[in-house]
């Protein structure tokens, strides 16, 4: 019985992250998600003139404000 109780809890687990996950990303838009995924580039205007030439959007890019000094 004790095989029946763990497996119950496990699948509980489960539907809890599955529910939670969901309820998380239910707030997300189409375009949210676009912005974010070009925000890797947009440190540097070289790459994100690139990105933009490749797939044709615009990437909100602009230089570091303080480089990082060695």
């Amino acid at each position: 019985m004790d095989e029946w109780w763990y497996a119950l809890y496990c699948l509980a687990g489960v539907l809890f992250f599955y529910l939670v996950t969901s309820a998380c990303l239910r707030g997300h838009s189409h375009e949210v998600d676009e912005h974010v995924s070009l925000m890797p580039f947009a440190d540097d205007p070289a790459a994100a003139r690139r990105v933009e030439v490749a797939i044709g959007k615009a990437v909100p890019a602009r230089a570091p404000d303080a480089r990082l000094e060695l």
